[in-house]
């Protein structure tokens, strides 16, 4: 093929991927230290529209495409489709995708799981969490509690009524926590990678977000191909850098960094990522980063875990100290992923740390400051095992630590148990609540409490481990919450569920973010795309 060939399809490829994607390089230019080919250059940068959510979005409004908030439908196979999800009928999916001239049904039988993208509902802050025995967890208004039932009043689902025996825990005064960040769905955008070890200053991940799935090669990374001229992408091949894949971040050495300085962190926030790894692990994580340089420079708390332990360090102005000593991670083999959740309290300088929903220590930094001065999150690679971070949620916390992963009773497990919003707590049994006042009987006497100073009612009912079973689906919420649900039908602007809890009800599908079936089947290995290139 001679010159003027491959530059005239070069530029055809150009002509159309200009129409198609947009390009997020960093100035001047420049990607990976390698100066683009001036072809590149006249591309004008654009931010990604794709789904991936932060409290300091670019100033320029961008209108977000429904064309380009495509849904996500798993099958139990690993395969993988986007599309549009239409409801259910006869037992069926029903799914549009933009190839196809119609709607396709598929065997609900086949299917492990629907990302959505819920729409616009007439939701509202709600005055209530909720956490039923067997996990499920949601909000609404508390209207009653009597000695046989709790009544909640929802925008999603109206009026439920629930036995009280399946009620575990009420917190009073907790509507929808503010979502500072959740991602990556379809783009790195906002995230930087570099290397602590060989140099490499962070920088955006550029080019490399243009094939975010690892398919095929996209039409500008193709005509750069044909041009002979690819410029280095962070991460790509060597290995030196963290790179995105199938909506994460994958590491195979040591010394990788990954992180953003955009975040606007709340006096207490919660976050949480999945984490994957092969044989062993290692992970710095940054909290509330004034730097993300490296993990030893600035001001901020660093947590460094591994397959068999956790530490925490403060950093701050540069020199780190411990807090405390070393706990157990309990994430050894077989083990080899898990969901982790940070908790951090600036007034009170706490930190605490769950895996899989099981409390693994809560620090508290003795100094008189809070170390982090910053909005930035960095994550450290720091062996050089395969590791994959996916799934990063960052939001506003309550205070409260969930309590029902281990089935542990905050009281005695025998008495119904209150606490405080100043953290006094006190047994006895919960008689009544109406007109947000509680009726508490106590060994002395009957107490009445204003609900607006409760943070914490605990039932007495235990816990109780749930088998799933063929045809419930767990239906994850917008709001994170959870229900264990039987879809009876999904046409148009409603959606009917069965619960063994409260029955029938016909709910409003902007509720729902996720859909997750046939819990019952085991998922086969690679399902995930762990780590694939």
């Amino acid at each position: 093929m001679n010159a003027r060939i491959r530059h005239m399809m070069a530029l055809g490829l150009l002509g159309y991927v200009s129409a198609a994607y947009a390009l997020e390089l960093e100035p001047p230019e420049r990607e990976g230290g390698v100066q683009l080919p001036e072809i590149l250059q006249a591309v004008k940068p654009v931010r990604s529209t794709l789904l991936a959510r932060t409290s300091n979005p670019p100033k320029t409004d961008v209108v977000q495409s429904k064309e380009v908030r495509l849904e996500k439908l798993k099958l139990l196979n690993g395969d993988g489709i986007s599309g549009k999800f239409l409801g259910i009928k006869n037992g069926e999916v029903l799914w549009k995708h933009p190839s196809f001239n119609a709607s396709v049904a598929v065997k609900s039988g086949d299917v492990a799981d629907i990302r959505l993208f819920p729409g616009p509902g007439k939701s509202r802050r709600h005055n209530c969490t909720v956490e039923l025995v067997n996990g499920d967890l949601f909000q609404g208004d508390l209207i009653e509690l009597t000695q046989a039932d709790l009544v909640l009043d929802t925008w999603y689902g109206g009026r439920l009524k629930l036995p009280r025996k399946t009620v575990r825990v009420l917190r009073p005064g907790q509507s929808v926590s503010r979502v500072v960040y959740e991602g990556p769905d379809g783009s790195a955008d906002g995230w930087k990678t570099g290397n602590r070890n060989t140099g490499a200053q962070m920088r955006g991940f550029g080019l490399n977000n243009l094939n975010p799935l690892n398919g095929p090669a996209v039409p500008a990374k193709l005509a750069l191909q044909i041009l002979g001229k690819v410029p280095q992408i962070p991460g790509k091949g060597s290995g030196q850098n963290w790179r995105f894949v199938d909506n994460g971040f994958n590491c195979r050495s040591s010394g990788p960094l990954l992180g953003r300085n955009d975040l606007e962190f709340p006096e207490r926030s919660q976050i949480e990522f999945d984490i994957q790894w092969s044989n062993y692990f290692g992970l710095g994580v940054n909290l509330y980063a004034d730097s993300i340089k490296n993990e030893y420079t600035g001001n901020s708390y660093s947590l460094r875990i591994d397959h068999n332990n956790v530490y925490l360090y403060r950093i701050s102005n540069n020199s780190s100290s411990r807090i405390g000593m070393n706990v157990q991670s309990r994430m050894q083999q077989p083990k080899i992923r898990a969901h982790v959740a940070i908790y951090i309290d600036k007034v009170k300088k706490t930190i605490a740390l769950m895996v899989d929903d099981q409390l693994i220590h809560n620090w508290k930094d003795s100094n008189a400051n809070f170390a982090g001065k910053g909005n930035g999150l960095l994550f450290t690679s720091r062996n050089s095992y395969p590791m994959r971070l996916s799934n990063i949620r960052i939001s506003e916390w309550d205070g409260a630590l969930p309590q029902a992963g281990g089935g542990k009773n905050l009281g005695n497990g025998k008495e119904d148990y209150l606490q405080f919003s100043n953290d006094d707590s006190i047994s006895g049994k919960a008689k009544t609540i109406q007109n947000g006042k509680l009726i508490l009987a106590t060994s002395f006497a009957e107490v009445p409490v204003e609900m607006s100073t409760v943070s914490i009612l605990e039932l007495s009912n235990p816990a109780v481990k749930i088998v799933p079973k063929t045809g419930e689906v767990l239906a994850q919420m917008a709001s994170r919450g959870r229900f264990t649900l039987k879809l009876q039908s999904w046409v148009g602007g409603k959606v009917r569920v069965e619960s063994p809890y409260f029955g029938v009800a016909d709910f409003n599908p902007a509720v729902f973010e996720k859909l997750v079936f046939n819990r019952h089947v085991t998922r086969p290995g690679g399902i995930d795309n762990i780590f694939g290139q």
